[in-house]
């Protein structure tokens, strides 16, 4: 079955995420990690890529580029064989080490631009590993908090100084919520979509001018009517859409 194409950004902003075959935990170890760090450093100017955010995880990594789309593609395919060879022969074993091909998706506005950078950077936090993005050693945070680009590109110090008076307020920024989802592991994506079902149904109960949420879920035509935005704003099918209902009316009336 041939492959689909991938969709190529009006901006050449992607984020980009691989992840270990079979859940493996591909990146367990400090010297993983710094790995693959040092890779993504080694190919850059040779493939003419911009990184501006990137976080490696365990299992998985996220990356924000600038690039070509063709380009993109073969920097990834070069860095990500590279660490499959030095994975196999670290643990000798053979085949596959990443789950089929990297996924990406078009950054195409500032706003989902720098949604993104704040996603990546609280994967940690978001996965419980630390309480605070600064004290995770595998991502671009720090970089942003020393202006000292040792992988990310000069231009991505440069963009966030003109958006940010000062790193407190970078910092500030990503504790903010956003409604947006962006691809990860399926486990991830789905806490991004029970973070957002509950939002709007404290959204949903503000607007109607509700005293409580509660009040959705108790009557019949407020709950379809939840049920159908959510499938709306999410774009999925009803049986997902009736499981978060389920997570959200557990979350607010514990059953």
């Amino acid at each position: 079955m041939p492959r689909t194409a991938r969709k190529r950004s009006c901006t050449d902003f992607y984020h980009v995420i691989g992840r270990g075959i079979n859940h493996e935990r591909i990146f367990n170890q400090t010297r993983e990690k710094n790995n693959l760090i040092r890779l993504l450093r080694k190919y850059l100017d040779k493939y003419e890529v911009e990184l501006y955010a990137y976080v490696i995880m365990s299992t998985h990594f996220h990356l924000l580029i600038h690039a070509d789309l063709k380009v993109l593609s073969s920097y990834l395919a070069i860095v990500l064989a590279e660490f499959a060879e030095y994975y196999n022969y670290k643990h000798n074993r053979n085949g596959h080490v990443f789950q089929n091909r990297f996924r990406s998706e078009c950054i195409e506005n500032t706003q989902y631009f720098w949604n993104c950078v704040r996603y990546i950077h609280m994967n940690p936090v978001n996965a419980n590993i630390v309480k605070s993005p600064l004290k995770y050693r595998f991502s671009s945070l720090k970089e942003y908090e020393t202006e000292n680009s040792q992988i990310i590109h000069a231009d991505a110090i440069r963009v966030y100084k003109k958006e940010f008076s000062d790193f407190e307020e970078y910092l500030d920024f990503h504790q903010k919520s956003s409604r947006q989802i962006f691809i990860d592991i399926p486990e991830e994506v789905e806490i991004q979509q029970q973070k957002f079902a509950l939002a709007l149904i404290n959204q949903e109960a503000h607007r109607q001018g509700l005293d409580s949420p509660k009040e959705i879920i108790e009557q019949q035509s407020l709950r379809k009517d939840y049920q159908q935005k959510l499938r709306n704003d999410l774009r999925i099918s009803k049986t997902r859409a009736v499981r978060l209902y389920r997570f959200v009316k557990r979350c607010i009336i514990g059953k």
